[in-house]
């Protein structure tokens, strides 16, 4: 399981199944840890040239040939800008340099350009208050804005992150089930064999003989099945990466495959209130919604504003004669006061209830989404419960129907046990093994995406 640190509470090593052939019989299981099991599957099912993936590995590779993630990253970078571009206007006055000459008018109608006659000047100016949108206030929204943008950022390689997670487990699952497909070919091959040796024999009869060749046919059907999934996985997998298609890739999983410690920490909840990232952007939008509320309102009321201003002409520029510094210079602050109020003030007070009812659909829907990240946490809990005790029954079933097989196969080679029932064995023993293999990854997944509730970066 690759989805970050965070995820490591989750884990303890565990032993998985795989479906091996063996001297000792014609087939049967053998319980082995996952890591020699990935070894094994590997060196069967792709050649030695792959590159190995492990899930984080994959995750940053997919990130980094990511389109997605890198538009989201430019438009973090944009609002950073836009937040440091307002802090100055706030925090510093602007300036602004003036010249000026006339070309051509009517008193001298000749086109000229004299240095004597270039008017120059340099001048500043500074908003100190706006009871509608003062300085502070443009501060508070571009910080807003970049916040809002480093969080569309995140999501954006969050979703990522869980595309390329689930592509890395598509792919992981669909070699191994070519293995389980491979040996259990193997052992029909080798049960149609000792069939047709009993039925050479007089032990088994034609009918037998028949429907142990069908079994035969139909595991080489389920072969070319699991290995079509397995290139279509391939493809899909390389596709992520912005590589050739084809390129043959290996799968890592680590030895600590996933068994939850139950109950999940109660602190989860808190958690993921505070650190979901669509919850966060959620306030975001509904601080937004506040501010702009606020704003029309002190826009629709008496508007106060109070400037500073400075200026200074006959600079010198161009090599014309300047002034000394104290001379030509005028500064000052001003104060203004306007109240539209439209006709009779209706529009502005339909405005202003308009505005409020904004704000209050805002604040409905924060509290919308509280709610549902509630039921989705509680609901993913109990989910990965059931997936914790569903994978427990599968690995006894895998064990059980073993033992089940191995026994109707010591039977079949001695007469008893009917091909009938060794094909009904097998199959369930190839089910459970391929069930085990979907929900060992189910789990994984889920998993992630309990991280992803909880606001933790999966990438990480």
């Amino acid at each position: 399981m690759g989805p970050g640190a965070g995820a490591r509470r989750f884990y303890t090593p565990v032993k998985i199944y795989i479906l091996l052939s063996s001297g000792d019989g014609p087939f049967m299981t053998r319980a082995i840890t996952l890591s020699r099991a990935v070894l094994l599957c590997f060196a069967l099912a792709v050649p030695c040239a792959a590159e190995a993936f492990t899930p984080k590995a994959y995750i940053r590779a997919v990130l980094d040939s990511s389109l997605t993630a890198r538009r989201a990253e430019e438009a973090f970078k944009q609002a950073g800008n836009a937040y440091w571009t307002s802090f100055l206007d706030t925090v510093f006055p602007s300036f602004s340099l003036n010249a000026s000459n006339s070309l051509y008018d009517d008193s001298d109608p000749v086109w000229r350009f004299r240095k004597k006659e270039v008017a120059s000047s340099l001048s500043a100016s500074w908003n100190l208050y706006d009871s509608a949108s003062g300085p502070a206030l443009r501060l508070k929204k571009a910080r807003l804005e970049r916040e809002s943008a480093e969080l569309a950022f995140l999501t954006a390689r969050q979703n990522e992150s869980m595309k390329a997670l689930r592509q890395f487990y598509a792919l992981f699952s669909a070699q191994k089930k070519v293995i389980t497909a491979r040996m259990n070919l193997a052992s029909r091959e080798r049960q149609y064999k000792d069939t047709n040796e009993q039925y050479q024999s007089g032990t088994r009869s034609r009918i037998e003989t028949t429907q142990s060749e069908g079994d035969k046919l139909q595991s080489e059907l389920s072969l070319a099945q699991a290995e079509s999934a397995a290139l279509k996985a391939l493809i899909a997998f390389n596709d992520l990466l912005g590589a050739d298609l084809e390129t043959p890739r290996e799968t890592e999983v680590s030895t600590r495959n996933a068994a939850v410690a139950l109950p999940l920490p109660k602190d989860d909840l808190d958690r993921a209130l505070e650190n979901n990232f669509a919850l966060r952007q959620q306030r975001i939008v509904f601080e937004k919604t506040r501010l702009a509320e606020r704003e029309g309102i002190m826009a629709d009321l008496p508007r106060l504003k109070l400037d500073a201003a400075w200026s200074k002409s006959s600079l010198g520029l161009f090599g014309t004669p300047g002034g000394a510094w104290h001379e030509d210079r005028t500064y000052g602050v001003g104060a203004s006061l306007s109240f539209p109020f439209g006709f009779l003030g209706a529009q502005k007070y339909l405005d202003i209830k308009t505005r409020k009812s904004a704000l209050r659909a805002a604040d409905l829907e924060l509290r919308d989404a509280v709610r549902r990240l509630k039921a989705g946490l509680l609901s993913a809990q109990k989910d990965i419960e059931l997936q914790v005790k569903t994978r427990k029954l599968i690995e006894f079933q895998v064990k059980a129907q073993k033992e089940a097989t191995e026994n109707l196969l010591d039977e079949y080679s001695q007469g008893g046990a009917s091909s009938l029932q060794l094909d009904a064995a097998q199959t369930k023993l190839l089910d459970a093994s391929n069930n085990q293999i979907d929900a060992v990854n189910d789990l994984d997944l889920a998993l992630a995406d309990y991280m992803v509730l909880l606001g933790e970066k999966i990438w990480e």
